[in-house]
């Protein structure tokens, strides 16, 4: 199976990261290259999310598709599509307070940006604690026979 999804979504998960770094450096520094470069770290995050969620969406009905999941696994999948829209919200609004806070030249906008920045973090991790276990504890995407043999041992148990 062809899989779309996780290269995108690592750097959802890894570029709020290297944005916070920046607008804390920001902040301590008071250099507003620093200010720049998190809302171009962010803005990508956010350009990159929307990759995430489109190659999700084809990847989920894939999925579905072949049966290339456990069927507990199925609520889980519809509840980490509908949290990926709520991430890219964060991350949308994340960039439009960052983007006010350098227009205006807002220092509690900048301390704001803090906050939203972490709470991106905060969602992209939540979101990938249930990307991962879509793959390893119901065997999202996995061949079928692996799926098969999963299936067999459930009712074993």
């Amino acid at each position: 199976m062809n899989v779309l999804h996780p290269p995108f979504v690592h750097f959802v998960i890894a570029l709020p990261l290297a944005a916070l770094f920046s607008q804390l450096t920001y902040v301590a520094t008071g250099d507003k290259t620093y200010s720049k470069a998190a809302i171009r770290i962010i803005a990508f995050a956010l350009l990159v999310s929307f990759f995430a969620v489109f190659s999700g969406i084809i990847d989920a009905g894939e999925i579905t598709k072949n049966h290339a999941i456990l069927k507990n696994g199925l609520l889980v999948l519809s509840n980490h599509k509908i949290f990926g829209f709520v991430v890219v919200a964060i991350l949308l609004v994340t960039t439009l307070v960052k983007w006010f806070a350098i227009s205006k030249d807002s220092m509690s906008m900048e301390k704001l940006s803090i906050l939203l920045i972490i709470l991106s973090i905060a969602a992209s991790l939540y979101q990938g604690n249930h990307g991962g276990s879509l793959v390893y504890k119901y065997a999202a995407g996995i061949d079928n026979k692996i799926v098969q043999n999963r299936v067999l041992e459930e009712k074993g148990k």
